[in-house]
């Protein structure tokens, strides 16, 4: 996916050592009988979206990350998220592309989106008159504001 670049290598171990201590996590929690959501969040601010997963690990989620939409959907084929959280403005395939693609194959992901940008409102727009409604938090937001909603998300 990244050949010859050692920035790219770099970056799919990132996304490999999430991957795997998302699986970890959620194999934990199964075995103590305890319901933890996995939650795939995407964002090509790549600081911004380790912090995240990072927050919601350390309050009880099983988070992993991908900075594109390509890898965040070979991502979800491979844990299959409770929860994709999602940036909206993205290059190459957007959040509500992105959310079309893996609510096809996996409807019962719940899709929360974020954005700080103002052209998401063309987006969603978009998606809208297409029969899609995803919900669109602020970004930033609060890290409290957002485990407080995510764990509000009903479970499909």
């Amino acid at each position: 996916m990244f050949p010859d670049s050692s920035e790219g290598a770099r970056c799919s171990d990132r996304i490999l050592a999430y991957l795997s201590a998302a699986r970890s996590c959620k194999e934990r929690s199964q075995a103590r009988g305890v319901t933890s959501s996995a939650v795939l969040v995407v964002d090509d601010e790549e600081t911004l979206a380790n912090t995240t997963a990072e927050i919601l690990n350390a309050a009880g989620f099983c988070a992993f990350v991908a900075y594109d939409g390509k890898t965040a959907l070979d991502l979800s084929a491979r844990l299959n998220p409770d929860i994709l959280l999602t940036d909206v403005l993205m290059p190459a395939m957007n959040g509500v592309e992105l959310a079309m693609s893996i609510l096809a194959e996996l409807p019962r992901t719940s899709v929360v989106m974020f954005s700080g940008q103002a052209g998401t409102i063309d987006v969603l727009a978009k998606a809208q008159a297409e029969g899609h409604w995803f919900e669109l938090l602020p970004k930033p937001i609060h890290p409290l504001k957002l485990i407080e909603h995510l764990r509000k998300l009903p479970r499909k």
